[in-house]
């Protein structure tokens, strides 16, 4: 285990032995000893969520998984048991991004164990199934803070249902591009392979294949722009480096899936930024960075079109 002391290794391993033996309080014990001395180490808090839902404590072993689930497939040891929690809380969406992540034996029966979850879910649960249906669908009459909760509560519901109320969402001239971004990049870690209409920030309509969408760190646009960023503010300033980080990545959300339409030069984006963050003057020199600065104005007004809904 990384970056942990000798003597609290032994005491996680003490840990894992107790889970075996069905002591999960004991497990507790640990865990939440160590977590606060290493809060960011994923293992402790997996091993956290194995005993929660042993003791029966499923939506709270849920939310620890849920809470890591971009560093969750870093440790392919726990994935059987986290599936198992996620599949149990009907995370049916959430589940299926484990499937490309396990070997084509187990992904053909762990797609089997989702399909059967989601049909009972359908015959047992119709009424909550069409709230959650009715609520993607209409997302975007929704401030930001209710729809990101609406878009993680989507999640725990079948691919078809989702994809269904996604499409009426995506297609909404009116709706919220970072939300419609978190749906087409949750289709793509699916492996959808649908095609959908995304009525994206310029208010046109496009015709998409969602198998040929790509999740954020394959565009190379974006990362050669944070690349720059770090280049020029790595070392020497950290503080600006992280703000110019988050900026871009917020900004993502809203060019997501149209990089190389909308940064046609990465060096000059980050000018844009630092410029928009720190308030320098910039001028643009050809057709190429004009449209940059037009770009920038239409993500300016989507922030702002949100904060009024």
């Amino acid at each position: 285990m990384n970056k942990i002391s000798k003597n609290d290794q032994v005491i996680f391993w003490s840990a894992e032995e107790d889970l075996d033996d069905q002591k999960f309080h004991q497990v507790l014990n640990k865990t939440e000893h160590l977590e606060a001395k290493y809060p960011d180490d994923l293992r402790i808090h997996l091993l956290m969520a194995q005993a929660l839902f042993a003791l029966h404590e499923s939506a709270d072993a849920y939310r620890i998984i849920f809470d890591y689930r971009e560093q969750l497939f870093e440790v392919p040891k726990y994935l059987p048991a986290v599936f198992h929690i996620v599949l149990e809380n009907n995370g049916f969406m959430f589940a299926r991004e484990f499937l490309p992540n396990v070997s084509s034996t187990q992904r053909l029966k762990w797609l089997a164990k989702i399909e059967n979850a989601e049909e009972k879910y359908r015959e047992k649960d119709r009424n909550d199934l069409n709230n959650k249906m009715k609520n993607l669908a209409h997302l975007g009459s929704l401030d930001a803070y209710k729809q990101v909760h609406g878009i993680n509560d989507a999640l725990k519901m079948p691919l078809k249902e989702y994809l269904t109320a996604a499409k009426l969402l995506l297609s909404d001239p009116f709706g919220w591009q970072v939300s419609k971004t978190q749906v087409l990049l949750e289709l793509n870690a699916v492996g959808s392979g649908e095609t959908i209409d995304l009525t994206w920030i310029d208010k046109n309509s496009y015709h998409l294949p969602l198998n040929e969408l790509k999740p954020l760190t394959a565009y190379h646009v974006l990362i050669d722009a944070l690349r720059e960023i770090d280049k020029q503010y790595g070392a020497d300033d950290p503080i600006k480096f992280q703000l110019l980080e988050k900026e871009l990545f917020t900004q993502s959300s809203y060019i997501y899936p149209f990089f190389d339409k909308v940064i046609q030069d990465s060096k000059f984006w980050v000018k844009i930024i630092v410029a928009d963050l720190f308030g320098d003057h910039l001028e643009a020199n050809t057709p190429a960075q004009r449209e940059m600065l037009g770009w920038i104005k239409q993500i300016h007004q989507a922030e702002s079109f949100i904060k009024f809904v």
